[in-house]
C-alpha cells in the first residue's frame, strides 16, 4: 500500500518569482526556511513528506489549498500556517478549514489558536483559572486617568498580534504622558486597541509544553539573558531584538537552554507552563513565556500555541536539552498528533523509513 503524506503547509508572504526578494520581510523568510527545513526533517526520519505555500499575494492561493485539502485523503498537515493573506487573525481560519475537510492536522485548534492571539482574553482565562499575569486593562482608546490596579512603568500592545509585532523600545511607558500618546499610537497604527500591562522588569523565561492528556510535558524552561543591555532601554524582546539580526538588540538578547535556574524554581516554572497549557486548550505543542517579579511569583505574560518550530528557535533549544535532536524533535510533534487521531504512524513512513521509539 502506497503510504499517506505529512504534508506541511505554510505561509510564504513574500514576493511571486520575478520580484525582488529582498522585500521579503525577516519573518517571511524564515517561516518559509523553518518549513524547508522541516519537511527535509520529516524525510530525514523516514516519512512521506509534501509541501504547500499559502501565498498571501492572490486569492487563487487559498483555491490551491483547498484543491489540495480535498485531494489530500487520510494525510496528516503539519500546520505550520501563522496567518493567512498577510493577516495573523486569519490564523485560526486555516485550522478551521482543515477541520471543516475533515483533514488531520498537527497543533492547536481554531478557538485555541484565537483565544491565544487575543492578549486580553487570554489574561482573562489565565486569571480566572488562579494563575498569575501581569496586572492589565485593554484600551480603545488614550485613557484620561490610570485604571486600579496599574501602576507604572506600564507595557502597552497592540491587542492581537503575535511575533513582536508593534514592540519596540517605546512600549514601556513611564507616566500619563507617555501612555496616552503609546495608546493612540497603537490604536492609530495596527487599528485595534491597546493591551496596557505591568511591565515586570524581571527574569524572562519561556517553556516549551509537548503532549496531550497524561503524556503532557514541560521541557527544560530557557531564560533570555539581556547582556550589556543599553541602560536606556527596557528589557523586552522586542521586534528588533526578535528579527533583526544585525540589530545590536538582537545581539544582546541571548537564549540560554536549560536556564540557569534552582530544582525548585525549573519546576515550578514547568508546573506553570502546564497549567497555562491546559487553560487555554492547548494540544500538540504550544510555548508558555513568562517574566519572576522582583516578589518572587512567576507571572505568565503570554500562550503560544503552534510556536516557532524553527532549527534555532526556543522549541528546538528546548528539545536539544533532553537529547531530542531536530529530526526527532518534529517527528516527535507529528506522532504525538497521530496519537491524538488513532492513527498508524507506519501508514506514513516509506517501505524504507525507520520506526522511532516513543520519547
Amino acid at each position: 500500500m502506497k503510504p499517506q503524506k505529512i504534508k506541511v503547509i505554510f505561509n510564504d508572504d513574500g514576493p511571486e518569482p520575478g520580484i525582488d526578494s529582498k522585500s521579503a520581510g525577516p519573518d517571511n523568510i524564515v517561516q518559509v526556511k523553518a518549513a524547508r527545513d522541516l519537511a527535509a526533517a520529516l524525510e530525514e526520519e523516514g516519512f512521506n513528506v509534501d509541501s504547500h505555500a499559502l501565498k498571501s499575494t492572490h486569492m487563487d492561493s487559498l483555491d490551491a489549498l483547498v484543491r489540495t485539502l480535498q485531494g489530500a485523503g487520510n494525510c496528516l498537515v503539519f500546520n505550520l500556517c501563522e496567518a493567512a493573506f498577510g493577516k495573523s487573525s486569519y490564523e485560526m481560519h486555516i485550522a478551521a478549514l482543515f477541520e471543516l475537510y475533515g483533514v488531520r492536522y498537527t497543533g492547536n485548534a481554531p478557538l485555541t489558536l484565537g483565544l491565544a492571539l487575543n492578549k486580553g482574553l487570554t489574561k482573562d482565562i489565565l486569571y480566572r483559572r488562579d494563575i498569575m499575569t501581569p496586572e492589565y486593562c485593554v484600551m480603545t482608546e488614550p485613557p484620561s486617568r490610570l485604571k486600579r490596579g496599574l501602576k507604572f512603568p506600564l507595557i502597552v500592545k497592540p491587542l492581537r498580534e503575535d511575533a513582536s509585532v508593534g514592540i519596540d523600545a517605546g512600549a514601556v511607558v513611564t507616566n500619563m504622558k507617555g501612555l496616552k500618546a503609546r495608546v493612540d499610537f497603537i490604536i492609530s497604527n495596527f487599528q485595534q486597541p491597546a493591551i496596557v500591562e505591568e511591565y515586570i522588569d524581571g527574569r524572562e523565561f519561556n517553556v516549551a509544553v509537548l503532549g496531550n492528556g497524561a503524556r503532557m510535558r514541560a521541557l527544560p524552561p530557557s531564560e533570555i539573558d539581556f547582556v550589556d543591555f543599553p541602560q536606556d532601554k527596557p528589557r523586552i524582546c522586542c521586534y528588533e531584538a526578535k528579527w533583526d539580526v544585525e540589530s545590536p538588540l538582537y545581539k544582546k538578547t541571548k537564549p540560554v537552554c536549560p536556564a540557569n535556574v534552582t530544582d525548585a524554581l525549573r519546576d515550578e516554572l514547568q508546573s506553570v507552563a502546564c497549567k497555562a497549557y491546559e487553560a487555554m486548550g492547548c494540544r500538540d505543542y504550544a510555548r508558555v513565556d513568562a517574566r519572576l517579579g522582583e516578589d518572587g511569583n512567576i507571572k505568565v505574560l503570554e500562550v503560544n500555541p503552534n510556536p516557532d518550530i524553527s532549527t534555532d528557535a526556543g522549541l528546538a533549544r528546548a528539545g536539544a536539552a533532553i537529547g531530542l535532536n531536530y529530526s526527532m524533535l518534529v517527528s516527535e510533534i507529528a506522532r504525538i498528533a497521530m496519537a491524538r487521531y488513532g492513527l498508524p504512524e507506519d501508514s506514513f513512513r516509506k517501505k524504507d523509513g525507520r520506526a522511532m521509539e516513543p520519547v
